[in-house]
């Protein structure tokens, strides 16, 4: 086998236990087929998010479907990492690929698109948004998949939220009496605004909760990608 670092690893929601059996999607048959030039008796990495990773030997390569058997167990499904929940408004397609691909990278958990009255986009390809994830983890070496929460609208979202997790406001440069996010210990949850902000209704709506901190990324402005691609490094230092 190959090192462990050039062998293809592929996400899958089958069961992985030692010696099972699993099949592939046809878009990962051709991925391993015609893009890896695999043949049987080839090798990838396989994980689920719950049973750790395999690597794991084609069997049977069709042209639209294969079988693999788990052949050796790589590593034991980690405990559930500390939530990091990133809430943001869509974005057009190329700055909305960043916020996935970036934070999924970085350890995001959790993912709540929001609608606000600035937001760009208002309805998302939930099943090109899944892959992008799924993607992004595979490549990361990430053991598990982000939640994608539904797509709400703002107050819905501030309805429902769990009021035990403090949710952290990224604020204007401007707002000065915010603390510096840096500063801010255990933080697990964001708001990061949309391109021209919240609009005064929204701000005021904000300001009243008593579960949200505001709090400012620093003396610039930073456009929205860049704002969530930030916190989440701040949350999680040691990815």
């Amino acid at each position: 086998m190959t090192s462990i670092q050039k062998t293809p690893r592929l996400y899958t929601a089958a069961a992985l236990i030692q010696d099972g059996t699993f099949s592939l999607s046809e878009p990962q048959t051709h991925y391993v087929r015609n893009v890896m030039r695999l043949k049987e008796g080839g090798h990838i990495r396989a994980f689920n998010g719950r049973d750790g990773e395999f690597a794991a030997v084609i069997t049977d390569l069709g042209k639209k479907s294969a079988a693999l058997l788990c052949a050796q167990k790589l590593k034991q499904q980690p405990p559930p990492p500390p939530r990091i929940h990133l809430l943001f408004a869509p974005l057009k397609k190329h700055r909305m690929d960043q916020i996935i691909e970036k934070t999924v990278e970085l350890g995001v958990t959790d993912l709540h698109p929001v609608i606000t009255a600035h937001t760009e986009v208002r309805s998302l390809n939930t099943e090109r948004l899944t892959a992008q994830m799924i993607e992004a983890a595979e490549q990361s070496e990430r053991l598990e998949i982000p939640v994608l929460h539904p797509i709400t609208t703002l107050h819905e979202k501030m309805k429902a939220w769990d009021k035990n997790i403090p949710l952290f406001w990224a604020t204007e440069a401007e707002k000065d009496a915010a603390p510096a996010l840096t500063q801010t210990l255990k933080a697990s949850a964001f708001l990061i605004g949309p391109v021209g902000g919240f609009n005064a209704a929204e701000n005021a709506s904000l300001s009243a909760l008593p579960f949200i901190k505001p709090v400012s990324l620093g003396p610039r402005v930073l456009r929205a990608e860049t704002a969530a691609i930030y916190c989440v490094v701040l949350a999680n230092p040691c990815t």
